[in-house]
């Protein structure tokens, strides 16, 4: 078994956790095992122990038995999820990709380094997942989609065919991204909205049709 340390609580954090553990209980050869988390506020999470923070990063990333996932997506705070990622600065080569038995991984599909993927999710043909990018439970992620670095797609969320999450930006519980729309830079479809254009960048926009609400904050 190899050890995955997770960055963040018991939101992300948690279903990450879970998934580990219940692929380890389907497949009694499977790879990887909870090896604790890092979180600056908690002592414990979901009856793991806290291993450090994350100023102690760079002492964990000295043990090469440690692998790590990217569990802190900020949402409505995207920019400020992205400074926190860079400033912890863990090699790429370093993050586990975790897939849930139960996911439908297409052929040609691309997970990078630190990828998520929950129970009962499809993702099609030639899809790209970027790095710690998180696919939630019961999404249906299109075929040729990308989804790049960061980026978050939470329960039940949809991406039709080519469709595109640009980096660290949100798809919202049920939201629905259609063919060939792009969802910009630290932005957020919100939920149970459908988006029949892109979303620019910075934006969130939320109905159906989907319509401009408001900037994402910038600290």
């Amino acid at each position: 078994m190899k050890k995955v340390i997770i960055i963040g609580g018991e939101g992300n954090g948690g279903v990450i956790a879970s998934c580990i553990e219940d692929n380890r209980i389907h497949n009694p050869n499977y790879e990887w095992i909870v090896g604790g988390f890092v979180n600056d506020y908690e002592t414990e999470v979901c009856g793991y122990p806290v291993v450090g923070k994350l100023s102690d990063i760079p002492s964990l990333l000295m043990d090469e038995d440690n692998y790590f996932m990217w569990a802190i997506h900020l949402v409505g705070r995207n920019v400020k999820t992205a400074e926190l990622f860079t400033q912890v600065n863990i090699p790429t080569n370093r993050f586990a990709t975790i897939v849930h038995y139960s996911a439908y991984i297409g052929k040609g599909v691309e997970l990078a380094p630190g990828a998520f993927v929950m129970c009962h999710t499809y993702v099609g043909p030639y899809a790209k997942i970027g790095v710690c990018s998180l696919v939630m439970a019961n999404c249906s992620i299109g075929h040729n989609i990308v989804i790049d670095d960061l980026c978050h797609c939470s329960v039940g969320s949809i991406m039709t065919g080519y469709s595109k999450l640009s980096y660290c930006s949100d798809l919202a519980v049920g939201a629905t991204l259609l063919a060939y729309k792009v969802v910009g830079k630290f932005a957020m479809l919100a939920a149970s909205s459908t988006a029949t254009h892109d979303v620019p960048d910075y934006e969130i926009h939320v109905g159906t049709p989907a319509r401009f609400l408001k900037k994402m904050p910038i600290d």
